[in-house]
């Protein structure tokens, strides 16, 4: 009897420490927003603007993202904020037509 209640013990606090950590530990996962390539090429530019340098080079089906959701803009064209390490301070530029949220 003392071997069945410590075996139903020991699952009952297991149990307990998966609901308790379980939620904790997904509550820190930084999403970002993803993107995938829609246009057969893209271009990554250094700074939101069409008269940027192009640092990198995207095709049609890669996932290009950041850790943040960000947006600008210039004149008529919208641009996402995506990671690239091509780029001084590791941010990059892309058109918001050439990309769609994944």
């Amino acid at each position: 009897m003392n071997r069945l209640t410590t075996t139903v013990l020991a699952v009952a606090i297991g149990c307990a420490g998966v609901l308790v950590t379980g939620p904790a530990a997904g509550a820190f996962a930084p999403l970002g927003c993803q993107y995938k390539v829609l246009w057969p090429t893209a271009g990554v530019y250094e700074n939101p603007n069409p008269n940027s340098v192009v640092v990198k080079t995207k095709h049609a089906g890669d996932i290009v993202g950041a850790s943040t959701c960000e947006g600008a803009g210039h004149n008529e064209y919208g641009y996402v904020l995506v990671t690239t390490d091509a780029a001084a301070d590791n941010r990059g530029w892309m058109r918001s037509d050439a990309v769609v949220q994944i």
